[in-house]
């Protein structure tokens, strides 16, 4: 099976999204498996803020596993603030694309295009110019260090039980390798980065839509 949805990259950005979006009325009791960070961790956090922070442009293939037995391939590009590319590899026929300040879902079978302001999406997240795990709204589950490897589980504090992500870095230097996203179902997808390059030049033609502009829209 493949997925048709944009739960490669997206997915983990929605899970961001919901911990460091706007203030959610009326708190619910916290989740018991959630920590206190001490104070190493809170410099861990800090860490991972600002290696994130520091990402200009990003390029990788990618492969993601659902544990519904799901799986897809493709390619990202990102180059921040703003611009993102994720494209499946065949047969999944989906592209997205964001531009600045629209992001475009095309699906290339169906000739469908929707555009969506970015600000509105769950990718405003990887796009925006800063990144923060503000403890006001997001619940930490873990932050460790060990092997080589910084590991960063959270979730989203006015709601508990919407679902975890969990960020993982390789260290030495640090890069992001991998996360996991937990949902309310229970269903899990791990999105693996097989060659990520950072900081590289990225051609900004990957970022327009000249060869989908008779596609009709879906939005």
């Amino acid at each position: 099976m493949i997925i048709r949805f944009t739960h490669a990259v997206v997915a983990a950005a929605l899970a961001l999204v919901l911990c460091l979006g706007p203030d959610t009325a009326g708190a619910v009791e916290g989740d018991p498996r959630e920590i206190t960070l001490s104070a190493k961790q809170q410099s861990l956090v800090r860490r991972v803020e600002s290696y994130l922070n520091g990402i200009t442009t990003l390029q990788s293939t990618f492969f993601q596993q659902a544990s519904t037995n799901e799986f897809a391939e493709g390619q990202i590009f990102l180059s921040r603030p703003g611009k993102m590319r994720i494209e499946y590899k065949a047969p999944n026929p989906i592209l997205i694309v964001a531009t600045g300040k629209f992001l475009s879902y095309i699906d290339k079978e169906l000739k469908n295009i929707t555009h969506i302001p970015v600000e509105d999406t769950p990718a405003a997240f990887l796009l925006n110019g800063n990144i923060r795990f503000d403890p006001k709204r997001v619940a930490f589950y873990e932050a460790a260090e060990e092997d080589g490897a910084v590991f960063l589980t959270v979730g989203e504090r006015a709601d508990p039980f919407a679902g975890r992500l969990t960020l993982i870095f390789r260290t030495n230097p640090m890069s992001l390798r991998k996360w996991s996203v937990v949902d309310a179902q229970g269903t899990i997808t791990d999105i693996v980065l097989t060659d990520p390059f950072y900081g590289g030049q990225i051609d900004p033609k990957l970022f327009t839509l000249p060869e989908f502009e008779q596609i009709r829209s879906g939005d």
